[in-house]
């Protein structure tokens, strides 16, 4: 096993604040954003060097969160009827800081190292983003009789495909869609924004407000597709198995347009609105926060090669997958999903039977053009590629 350090971001309410405290947090605020600007204002000194480290080119229109440097600020855990953390907050104004009390959207552990976090203004109130260290032991992937690979495939209309492998991929099972909801919502709220281009909307606010609802969403199914994922992997750890979750990492999807060349605006925006980003580091942390290994690794030619028999000789039509030469007809992000799982089969009895995991996503550990994998009939021996 290899220590890993893992970290996530703790978002906390601040709750009943008193007037005195309120006013301390808005003047802190406050005189950020004119020191930002380049006003000479009373600022506490180290939110003056975080805010110079940070913040390199500013917007007029926008506000910038206040960073807390990892040793002023302390939280605490306290049985009392208000709340149970409470966190001190550095300002100018008073010596030692501010007790607020916060409400995190998970419990804080005693053991959970606090790093660099920041403090945000939404709507009125205040919110701390808590940044927390943990030391996992993440054990090396091994290929035994007991691996269970979790093979994800990142595309547009299913954003996370996931299938597990077992028997060295001569078993597939528990197929899951996840996140197509997705789709619609991005479509929703691009015909808002053409709505709003195209002719006057009465109560823009309103509807600028809807617009701010999508990354949101987006965000919220996300996180639960991919919690959905490492849940499952918890749970064949704790069946005796040892699970692996594995990703296709997309690299160079968003080509730059070429000169003279028209490009369609909307298959243009289906691929520049993919959240593939977020989906390997959601994958990534949650998985390593687990202690479960999470590989990424190249996927070039997934979608274009037959899973069953190794074959380039295929055609996609819309979501349908057919090999010409095994006649093999699938749906078109389950076989990528497959191929990325035989991929890294592949690699680990390269190596054999096991290969480094990336300790931050994303990160590639296969050589680039490298697309050849184990491929399993269906009898449950290798076939020739």
């Amino acid at each position: 096993m290899a220590p890993v350090k893992v970290k996530k971001t703790v978002k906390a309410k601040i709750v009943y604040l008193t007037k005195i405290k309120r006013q301390l947090l808005e003047e802190e605020y406050e005189n950020l954003q004119r020191f930002l600007h380049g006003e000479d204002v009373e600022l506490y000194s180290a939110s003056k060097q975080q805010a110079k480290r940070f913040y390199k080119k500013i917007k007029p229109d926008r506000e910038y969160p206040l960073s807390i440097r990892k040793d002023l600020l302390k939280i605490e855990r306290r049985n009392t009827k208000i709340a149970r953390y409470w966190a001190r907050i550095p300002v100018k104004g008073r010596r030692g800081g501010v007790w607020v009390a916060i409400k995190p959207h998970c419990p804080i552990e005693p053991g959970m190292e606090i790093c660099e976090s920041k403090l945000f203004r939404r709507n009125g109130d205040f919110y701390l983003y808590i940044v927390v260290q943990i030391e996992v032991d993440v054990p090396n992937p091994e290929l035994t009789g007991k691996t269970v690979i979790i093979a994800c495939d990142i595309g547009e209309a299913n954003p996370i495909v996931a299938v597990e492998l077992w028997n060295y991929g001569t078993k597939r099972g528990n197929v899951k869609f996840l996140g197509k909801e997705i789709r619609g919502i991005r479509t929703l709220y691009s015909r808002i924004r053409k709505m709003i281009g195209r002719k006057k909307v009465k109560h823009g606010a309103k509807v600028l407000d809807r617009i701010d609802r999508e990354s949101r969403k987006v965000n919220d199914i996300l996180h639960k597709a991919s919690r959905k994922i490492v849940d499952r992997a918890r749970e064949l750890r704790e069946e005796g198995l040892k699970p692996i979750i594995v990703y296709g990492d997309l690299k160079n999807v968003r080509k730059p347009r070429v000169k003279w060349k028209t490009r369609c605006r909307r298959n243009n925006r289906k691929v520049h609105t993919m959240p593939s980003h977020k989906i390997k580091h959601m994958l990534t942390y949650k998985a390593l926060w687990e202690g479960i290994p999470c590989l990424g690794i190249n996927e070039s030619y997934t979608s274009q090669l037959c899973w069953r028999c190794g074959s380039l000789n295929t055609e996609i039509r819309k979501r349908l997958f057919r090999c010409k030469d095994c006649g093999l007809e699938y749906n078109r992000d389950l076989n990528g999903a497959v191929n990325i799982g035989n991929r890294l089969l592949g690699y680990m009895l390269n190596s054999r039977g096991s290969c480094e995991p990336p300790l931050t996503s994303p990160v590639n550990n296969a050589p680039k053009g490298d697309f050849l994998a184990i491929s399993v009939c269906e009898g449950g021996s290798p076939c020739d590629s």
